[in-house]
């Protein structure tokens, strides 16, 4: 009797898709015969997932079992994989991530993601930048000098000698793409791949720049302007599309990931949009009442005092905290309020204390 797809994959029948697709990336992953697992539990981890995976199949499953794919998939026929026709098959292995790498290269999908698809673009690069307390408040230009591939100048890019001709690839005729037939134990297959020849750009110089040897790039020194914005937070990443490493043969270039990295201020703690800080006031002044001119970010403001303000006490003053960084409007700033009590008296504050004692303050 065949085992219920849904002990297979170890989930219960109440499991929605992501769990399901999590579990059978989880087994995959475990049972893949190159990397030491049993392929005939591989097989029925993959036909348990054609189903399930599929809202549709799984449907079908729940109410009729096993039965309602005698002859197709989970039928345990001839000419498919492990009892599944392959030609049921539907996955997309961009969906699966790396897990695409695996099936594909076990059967000759180049990983579901090409090679080529790899190889199109630049590589990305990664910075840190550090920023003061302010310029994460008010939003700053930072311009960095990273040495990396940038497009030759010679070419263009292009890779192509100036003034020589570009023509269409005589190995994959302008696709750009070869299509090949692979034989593997589960039946052949036929598969594209990107052509080795033009990198998958369909064209070809008819004499390569001998400024960057036909690679479109060259290493070289490249100073690179962004603009980071006001309210970012330490630990964010901001993604400069376009400012990675460039592509070979005119491919586009790779994306820049600035990871940002704040310095702490000793008058203010930043919480979210929020900002903290801590203020002495004048014991008359939280007595009676009145105003008194702080500190804020990026400049000062006038602190409303209530009058009979306790030590501690802590007083808001709207929007005066850090911009918020998708939106509009600001958080607000906290101020706790503490008496100044002076450690050195003058003689006629002294006075003035003693006659205030006389009267029970």
């Amino acid at each position: 009797m065949a085992r219920d797809y849904y002990d297979i994959l170890g989930v219960p029948k109440g499991a929605n898709q992501d769990e399901i697709k999590k579990a059978f990336r989880k087994k995959a992953h475990e049972l893949h015969p190159d990397k030491g697992g049993d392929a005939a539990a591989f097989k029925e981890v993959n036909e348990a997932y054609q189903v399930l995976g599929d809202a549709k199949k799984r449907s079908t499953y729940d109410q009729f079992g096993h039965a309602a794919f005698q002859g197709g998939a989970g039928s345990g026929g001839p000419g498919g994989f492990g009892g599944f026709d392959m030609n049921g098959m539907n996955i997309n292995f961009d969906d699966l991530g790396d897990l695409g790498d695996v099936l594909g290269n076990m059967f000759g999908f180049g990983g579901g993601r090409s090679s080529g698809s790899r190889s199109s673009r630049g590589a990305d690069k990664e910075i840190a930048v550090t920023l003061s307390f302010l310029e994460s408040f008010t939003g700053v230009t930072k311009q960095v000098s990273l040495r990396m591939h940038v497009a030759c100048a010679a070419c263009s890019g292009s890779g192509a000698e100036p003034g020589s001709k570009i023509a269409t690839c005589s190995t994959c005729h302008g696709q750009g793409r070869v299509m090949r037939v692979q034989q593997t134990p589960f039946g052949a297959f036929q598969t594209a791949a990107t052509c080795s020849a033009c990198h998958g750009q369909g064209k070809m110089p008819e004499k390569a720049c001998k400024a960057c040897g036909g690679e479109g790039k060259k290493v070289e020194e490249k100073t690179i302007s962004f603009s980071i914005p006001a309210g970012i937070s330490d630990g964010e990443t901001l993604k400069i599309s376009g400012s990675g490493e460039a592509g070979s043969h005119g491919t586009p270039a790779g994306d820049l990931y600035v990871h940002i990295r704040v310095s702490k201020d000793s008058r203010f703690v930043r919480e979210g949009n929020d900002v903290m800080s801590e203020v002495f006031i004048p014991y008359s002044t939280c007595a009676l009442g009145g105003s008194a001119t702080i500190d804020v970010v990026g400049g000062s403001a006038d602190l409303v005092i209530p009058s009979g303000t306790q030590s501690g006490t802590v007083l808001k003053m709207k929007g005066k905290g850090f911009p918020f960084l998708h939106g509009h409007g600001r958080g607000d700033h906290h101020v706790t309020v503490y008496p100044d009590v002076p450690v050195r008296p003058s003689k006629d504050q002294k006075k003035a204390l003693e006659e205030l004692k006389g009267l029970g303050l």
